[in-house]
């Protein structure tokens, strides 16, 4: 009797290592496929918030793009000093853009607000000039340091015929503002960067002008679809890259 009972405890006792490994291993795998699912789900969150910015952005810019064409075609068209100065001090320019202007053919400087350029100062000698010119066509430029405010903008550019280059100026400050205005339940952000990797918009400005690789030494991301991780500040990024399609000189 006594070595039946020990036998039934050793079978007992089996009995219960192997529930135990059993529940063990079902918990081990339950948490793996919670893992996976909550990783799923935010790999698609990610990827649903990039589509939102991307086309926010575009809107945005496409939208301002749009009007510089237009005040270059008015200023083609009907290219008078009265007529010019109207045009830049239209309420729709002076409450869109920084600073408007045209740089003519000729070198001479047309801008409203009104501001004092440095001594000598020819647009023609300027990066949105020339690109404009060269590109025959609106484009974008990268971040630079404006010539009357000493601040980093970026211009939109385009030809105004023979008159010259239209261009106007967005602050930085604006564009971090609509990128900001995204919700992404503080679990992270959003930030514009060229097809190249260089970043040219980011709510830290300290990186601003920076490229992937200098932000990102350890495991750099690579610049195309799907998600990657990177380290940042001793903490693992998970990044996703949407483009912004439809926009002269920047993805």
């Amino acid at each position: 009797m006594t070595q039946n009972l020990k036998f039934s405890h050793k079978i007992l006792l089996a009995a219960s290592l192997v529930v135990i490994a059993a529940f063990s291993l079902f918990t081990l795998y339950n948490d793996y496929l919670q893992r996976n699912a909550i990783r799923s789900d935010l790999e698609h969150e990610l990827e649903s918030l990039g589509q939102v910015t991307a086309s926010n952005i575009q809107n945005w810019l496409s939208g301002r793009i749009l009007l510089v064409e237009n005040v270059a075609q008015s200023i083609d068209e009907t290219s008078t000093p009265d007529s010019l100065v109207k045009t830049l001090e239209s309420k729709v320019l002076t409450s869109t853009f920084d600073f408007t202007y045209l740089g003519a053919a000729d070198g001479s400087f047309t801008m409203r607000p009104d501001e004092q350029m440095p001594e000598g100062y020819d647009p023609r000698t300027r990066p949105w000039y020339k690109d404009a010119m060269s590109a025959g066509g609106s484009m974008l430029t990268e971040p630079y340091v404006d010539a009357a405010t000493s601040q980093l903008i970026i211009t939109i550019a385009t030809p105004a015929g023979s008159s010259g280059v239209v261009g106007g100026d967005l602050s930085l400050d604006t564009l971090v503002q609509i990128i900001n205005s995204l919700d992404f339940d503080g679990i992270g952000y959003a930030f514009l960067l060229s097809a190249d990797g260089k970043i040219l918009v980011h709510p830290n400005k300290d990186l601003v002008m920076k490229t992937l690789k200098e932000v990102y030494p350890q495991n750099t991301p690579t610049v195309s679809a799907g998600v990657t991780e990177a380290e940042l500040d001793g903490v693992e990024r998970i990044l996703t890259f949407t483009p912004v399609k439809g926009l002269p000189s920047v993805n």
